[in-house]
């Protein structure tokens, strides 16, 4: 397994009133959440994120991959925090 570190982190809001913000930073991270801690049981766009993530952690595919698929996912869980926010 070949963990790798996100060009930007990814900040998610998690939790029963999604006011636990994780700053997600590395491929691993991006595959805990989505297997352990998504907020929805599954979506179109989860199960990409899962594939992308779990690939590159076998190093099939790039981390760029895996945090596109992983922003896609968490917009459409509604969990996406912006930057600025």
């Amino acid at each position: 397994m070949q963990d790798q570190h996100f060009d930007e982190p990814v900040r998610v809001a998690l939790g029963r009133s999604r006011n636990t913000i994780y700053k997600v930073e590395r491929v691993a991270q991006a595959a805990d959440i989505l297997i352990n801690r998504w907020p929805v049981k599954t979506g179109r766009y989860h199960v990409a994120a899962r594939k992308a993530c779990l690939g590159a952690l076998e190093g099939l595919k790039e981390a760029r991959y895996a945090r596109a698929a992983f922003v896609n996912a968490a917009i459409e869980a509604d969990i996406l925090v912006e930057r600025d926010a």
